[in-house]
């Protein structure tokens, strides 16, 4: 489930309460885990026919925010048959901008607890180490009844795979030291938990993981309250915080509108 965004090179500078969001987030994962899914971001569930959904979030940088740093993102997904949903996902920072454009498709049985999808896309990044990669990635989620509500829980691996691109425009292929192309490779898995604690009132917590072939491991932690707003909107509040790799505290601020 991409709900995301989040990315986090955008963060949000607060040391002090490092320690104490991060046992936040890990008591809202334990918690959801004891709690149908919602018109959330992707995961396995996938959109009905013509329905439209729309994400606009924004991620603060920066020890106060006024240098105008972070990270803004936008996600789209589109219905195009009972089992097909397209997606995009932009993304726009200091010095980066990516682009995805994917299919997801819902496999097996549609009418009980588990759900099961694959997708697929392409994609570009700019910035100190442009790429155009290859996206592909399975989702597996299930709808949980507890006493305090209805909640979900998502397991979704991604693999990407690309090839490193000039800084110049227009972009050329770059060859390694070895007269090869130069290949990008990175493997992320997201679980996320979630509960409907009362009506208009969705809470999450995520766990985002990210592995760079030849680079470092990275892992955050993000608890999420969305307030439904009028008919067709919501509103998102959530911190995020590192639990390995470098990185601070970030807050984000995110609409989500369904038609």
């Amino acid at each position: 489930m991409v709900l995301h965004l989040p990315p986090h090179r955008s963060v949000l500078r607060l040391p002090r309460l490092r320690s104490t969001l991060v046992r936040l987030c890990l008591l809202l994962l334990l918690g959801a885990l004891c709690l149908s899914p919602i018109a959330a971001a992707a995961g396995p569930w996938p959109r009905a026919k013509g329905d439209l959904f729309l994400s606009f979030s924004h991620e603060t940088a920066g020890e106060t925010g006024k240098d105008g740093a972070g990270w803004t993102a936008l996600y789209a997904e589109y219905g195009l048959t009972p089992r097909w949903t397209l997606g995009l996902d932009l993304g726009n920072g200091e010095g980066k901008q990516t682009g995805l454009i994917f299919l997801q498709r819902a496999v097996g049985r549609q009418d009980g607890p588990g759900r099961l999808a694959f997708s697929s896309g392409i994609g570009v990044e700019t910035g100190d180490a442009p790429q155009a990669y290859g996206m592909m990635g399975g989702a597996w989620g299930r709808s949980l009844g507890t006493p305090l509500g209805p909640g979900w829980l998502a397991v979704e691996p991604q693999l990407r795979m690309g090839v490193g691109l000039s800084q110049d425009w227009p972009p050329t292929l770059v060859l390694d030291v070895d007269g090869t192309l130069l290949t990008t490779a990175s493997a992320k898995l997201d679980l996320t938990l979630g509960a409907t604690a009362r009506p208009g009132l969705i809470v999450m917590g995520q766990l985002q993981m990210e592995r760079v072939v030849d680079g470092e491991t990275t892992a955050r932690l993000t608890a999420s309250a969305v307030r439904e707003v009028g008919r067709r909107g919501k509103l998102l509040l959530g911190v995020s915080a590192p639990v390995q790799g470098e990185g601070d505290t970030a807050l984000k601020l995110g609409t989500w509108l369904e038609f």
